[in-house]
């Protein structure tokens, strides 16, 4: 392994990339868990995010991405000029 290579957890990929994309970002602020998110984005094709497939998420994975869903949930962004 390489000594300088930096570990992210699958979580936090997900994360970073669902914040880092405008479209994720907004239907994330439309769902209220994980589940919901996973289901409006699978009508996209989209079944792996930050190169984390969705089978491989661990209970708790789910649960913390649920929370973040939450966090999301009715978020309003503000238009930048």
């Amino acid at each position: 392994m390489n000594s300088t290579t930096v570990y992210t957890e699958p979580v936090n990929r997900i994360k970073q990339r669902i914040l880092f994309d405008d479209n994720l970002d907004n239907v994330s602020c439309l769902c209220s868990n994980w589940e919901e998110f996973v289901i409006e984005i699978s009508e996209w094709g989209i079944y792996k995010l930050g190169g984390v497939d969705f089978d491989t998420l661990t209970p708790s994975d789910i649960e913390r991405l649920d929370q973040f869903m939450v966090e999301q949930n009715g978020y309003i962004k503000e238009e930048v000029a």
